[in-house]
């Protein structure tokens, strides 16, 4: 379904064959530029929510990635294989947001009509406070050689950032029926999160600490 309420078109134009995605067939393997309302999810060939499956996710990526790449149309005319590297290059950065919790969030809140990252920069002023504390006892940390309480530092932080999550997914879940300030509160912790993220990078990059995956923009 498109952002417009349009649905995916049913068959491809050369071979009639049912399409799962609005770009390429699995048939015959003819290419589509992107109808204007296509967003990430229609790309994939999935939902629009914020409770993916992943599973599905990941087995339309591949199935949509070999589809389209460039490889296959080696010897196609020009204009296909430059549709290919678009295309393939759309697809993956669709995967690139939709499989990451914070990166989708943000997707769904600016699909809704709410504040990018560019039209709202702000967090809590609380939130800066915390951040501040928490690097001070890090720095501690590390000047001292105090791997044990760099340790437990990763860990508050680790948990903080879960919690921050959770709060994420509840509102992002709902985004169709989060009225203005609801969605100002997503912001603000989209924008928060990133704190939590960059000091659990801190950490996985000093020797004394366990590695942490942190989520990119």
């Amino acid at each position: 379904m498109g952002a417009d309420g349009q649905s995916v078109p049913a068959k491809c134009l050369n071979c009639q064959s049912a399409l799962t995605t609005p770009i390429v067939c699995d048939g015959c393997h003819s290419l589509y530029p992107p109808p204007p309302w296509v967003d990430y999810f229609a790309l994939l060939g999935l939902p629009r929510t914020y409770a993916i499956d992943e599973k599905k996710l990941n087995t339309s990526f591949r199935a949509i990635a070999r589809g389209v790449h460039p490889d296959r149309f080696a010897r196609a005319p020009e204009e296909v294989r430059s549709l290919a590297t678009r295309l393939s290059a759309e697809v993956n950065q669709a995967f690139h947001v939709l499989s990451d919790p914070v990166r989708r969030a943000g997707y769904l809140l600016e699909l809704a009509g709410g504040p990018s990252p560019a039209e709202m920069r702000e967090v809590p002023s609380e939130l800066l406070t915390e951040v501040m504390m928490l690097r001070e006892q890090i720095d501690e940390a590390k000047m001292t050689g105090d791997d044990a309480a760099l340790e437990r530092q990763r860990e508050i932080i680790a948990g903080r950032r879960q919690e921050m999550l959770r709060q994420i997914a509840a509102l992002a879940e709902s985004i169709a029926g989060l009225d203005e300030p609801r969605r100002k509160v997503l912001r603000r912790l989209l924008n928060s999160i990133k704190y939590f993220d960059n000091l659990l990078a801190e950490l996985s990059a000093d020797p004394l600490a366990v590695p942490v995956r942190t989520t990119d923009e």
